[in-house]
């Protein structure tokens, strides 16, 4: 089984719950929360830093400066 695999079994669909997070500080708290709760079910390093840069790299395209979700109506 691939990363993505394991993560998206584990995680469900990362994107649309980071979308749904209103500030950049929630969806940092749920990025801590997704990794702590991958690493029960899954020891690889490798696995877990895919996870880790996946989530950044979300982070960084769904929130503005601000740290407000680009995605939600105010």
């Amino acid at each position: 089984m691939d990363s993505e695999k394991i993560i998206e079994t584990y995680c469900g669909n990362i994107r649309e719950r980071i979308l749904a997070c209103r500030s950049r500080n929630i969806a940092f708290a749920l990025k801590e929360r997704l990794c702590s709760e991958l690493k029960l079910n899954c020891q690889s390093d490798m696995v877990n830093n895919v996870l880790n840069e996946h989530v950044n790299h979300l982070i960084d395209e769904i929130f503005d400066q601000d740290g407000k979700n680009k995605f939600l109506e105010d």
